[in-house]
């Protein structure tokens, strides 16, 4: 919950930068062959013109919506954090023992962390498909003007948003996307692998420094070497699957 909390801005920000719904940028009109441009001079421009995006879509979202338009879709996130990660992590760690049993290995071998990540990550998607649908929509619901000038958005709310899927779209509304999400599992596949890597990685290390038995120490390494893993393996497996997020 905390997460998605303070999260939120970038979480809604990142939504918009991926939908071209919100992106009014002219386009250049090129005839014959461009100009022959060296790979740093073309990163450069690309960095600068997604700079520019990015910012014209803060000022867009404060200008026209104020500061709660950095929080739209925060109740589905709300909602959805605590189920999914409940059920992500319940699944994972009884995947983990169970494959172990069955694969007669122990509990840290990487092919039981990912059988148990896949089986998670679709469990989890499976289960919470709807809650991300509704808070993505929330997201990229824009101000429409309607007839005599009234200005609204199609979706007043979350549930005002599921009421509108369902008697549109039907139950199967609810879960479009699920297959691509189901894709996604590779990058949940590839944290909880990095993860349990990494952990044990920084651990030993931190471990192998010690210099006396101290409790403070210990404790210290513990949180250390689970965060400093976590964050690295999210890291590593968003930018391996951004392609598919996108």
């Amino acid at each position: 919950m905390a997460t998605a909390i303070l999260t939120s801005p970038l979480d809604v920000l990142r939504t918009r930068l991926q939908s071209d719904y919100y992106r009014h940028l002219p386009r250049p009109i090129q005839t014959g062959y461009p100009p022959f441009k060296p790979a740093s001079t073309h990163l450069l421009g690309a960095s600068l013109r997604h700079l520019r995006e990015t910012i014209q879509i803060i000022h867009s979202v404060h200008y026209t919506e104020g500061w709660r338009g950095f929080f739209r879709g925060l109740g589905p996130s709300l909602a959805g954090v605590v189920p999914a990660t409940a059920i992500k992590f319940y699944v994972y760690g009884n995947c983990k023992r169970l494959g172990a049993e069955i694969l007669d290995c122990g509990e840290d071998a990487a092919i039981v962390h990912a059988q148990a990540a896949v089986v998670a990550g679709i469990a989890t998607s499976t289960a919470t498909n709807p809650i991300w649908l509704v808070k993505t929509r929330l997201q990229l619901d824009k101000s429409r003007t309607l007839a005599g000038g009234v200005t609204a958005r199609q979706y007043k709310n979350s549930l005002d948003c599921v009421r509108q899927v369902l008697r549109q779209e039907g139950i199967r509304g609810l879960y479009r996307g699920l297959s691509a999400s189901y894709l996604g599992t590779v990058e949940t596949a590839l944290h909880l692998v990095l993860y349990e890597r990494l952990k044990r990685l920084y651990g030993g290390a931190l471990r192998g420094s010690r210099a006396r038995n101290s409790t403070t120490w210990d404790e210290l390494t513990k949180w250390v070497s689970t965060s400093g893993a976590a964050g690295s393996a999210k890291l590593a497996a968003v930018l391996i699957t951004y392609p598919h997020e996108a």
